[in-house]
């Protein structure tokens, strides 16, 4: 395997390692009452913020120019991922669309961010 190719499945997992993390949180919290639908809908907001913004920072820390083209390369495969799986669910609306999009952004500001770290 190339070496773009290991950066870009280290993005995937600097993504869904804290995605999954905080989905865990929010569930547990939920569960036991502490959270309340309202404040649910934020928390998965912001989690697909923090997920998309720490791994658009690994990937412009590791890419060498042009960290956003990176960032969108990584995201736009995060995103259709996602829509495949809402597809086979038969669970997809036209608002997971901007879910996408917000992710899609902020993990290329992501990108920006690290590869201006890098220097």
């Amino acid at each position: 395997m190339t070496n773009t190719v290991k950066n870009y499945l280290k993005g995937l997992l600097y993504f869904f390692i804290p995605f999954f993390t905080l989905i865990l949180l929010i569930s547990i919290l939920y569960y036991f009452d502490i959270l309340n639908n309202q404040v649910i809908k934020y928390f998965k907001i912001i989690t697909l913020l923090v997920s998309s913004l720490v791994s658009g920072f690994y990937i412009g820390r590791k890419s060498i120019s042009k960290g956003y083209l990176n960032g969108l390369k990584l995201s736009g495969g995060i995103a259709i991922l996602f829509l495949i799986i809402n597809l086979i669910m038969g669970g997809f609306k036209w608002y997971h669309l901007v879910y996408y999009l917000i992710m899609i952004v902020v993990t290329s500001i992501g990108s920006m961010l690290g590869i201006n770290q890098k220097k």
